[in-house]
């Protein structure tokens, strides 16, 4: 069995927990370290139970607790080619030592009883990525800050028991929002965010092969809420014949959470 604790999930820090019997993980660490321990506390766990950390990409949502969190303890960072390269730069600096573990997208490695792989996904960082999960017979695909749903993409997230995906952003609010037209058009585009509609063709296409647990993350705080993108879900769902009813959809909080997914 896998735990799933969406900790953290908005443009101001993202941070899930990934948990089994032998096994606890970290994807993420955007927040501060003192709000990286609140939230261990509150699922009755402490940082030296952390096996690893892997990390998505290198914008500072993904990774501000680690200056910290590597300078505190001796925990194992992973992260693919270019990103762990920045990640190490920027802590040797610090004069911070620390194990970074440099991985590809497409080869498997392990963390006890877990069997994970990096896939590729599309974000202006240098070596973005999602992460695909395996512990025994049980599947978690992990993909938020992708601009697309690539072909790649989709496969790893084919034939998952539980899928994390990103639906950033609803395209009205977006569009008539108080951002930049250089930031809506950075976030619209290829390298940016997926948007609620985009998540929810990509939810239905998986529905119809029988995936029905979601969990959809990274809500935009000032382009999306929870109400508006369940709407779109609903509409994009029922054009495409899927009764939402046999469709396990949540949405992660935008601040701290202790809810837990079973799978």
């Amino acid at each position: 069995m896998i735990n799933i604790h969406p900790l953290y999930s908005s443009s101001s820090g993202n941070m899930f927990h990934i948990g089994s019997e032998k096994t606890d993980i970290l994807i993420d660490a955007g927040v501060n370290y003192k709000a990286i321990n609140d939230a261990l506390v509150g699922i009755d766990k402490k940082v030296d139970d952390i096996s690893a950390v892997l990390i998505t990409h290198e914008h500072t949502d993904h990774i501000k607790g680690l200056t910290l969190l590597c300078r505190k303890h001796k925990i194992p960072i992973f992260a693919c080619g270019k990103t762990a390269d920045y990640i190490k730069e920027m802590l040797d600096e610090k004069n911070i030592t620390s194990d970074i573990y440099k991985i590809s997208y497409g080869q498997p490695f392990k963390i006890h009883d877990f069997d994970i792989t990096a896939f590729e996904t599309s974000h202006d960082a240098v070596m973005p990525c999602g992460y695909r999960i395996n512990c025994k017979d049980t599947t978690l695909s992990y993909a938020t800050d992708l601009g697309y749903m690539s072909n790649e993409v989709f496969e790893n997230l084919q034939n998952s028991d539980f899928v994390v995906l990103e639906s950033n952003y609803d395209e009205t609010m977006l569009d008539f929002g108080k951002y930049p037209y250089p930031l809506k058009r950075r976030i619209k585009g290829n390298e940016g965010h997926l948007s609620n509609y985009e998540s929810a063709s990509t939810v239905a296409r998986l529905a119809r092969q029988n995936e029905s647990n979601f969990v959809l993350a990274h809500l935009s705080e000032n382009n999306n809420n929870a109400d508006l993108a369940r709407s779109t879900f609903e509409e994009v769902l029922t054009k495409n014949d899927i009764d939402i009813n046999k469709i396990n959809l949540s949405f992660a909080s935008k601040n701290l959470s202790t809810e837990v997914f079973k799978i």
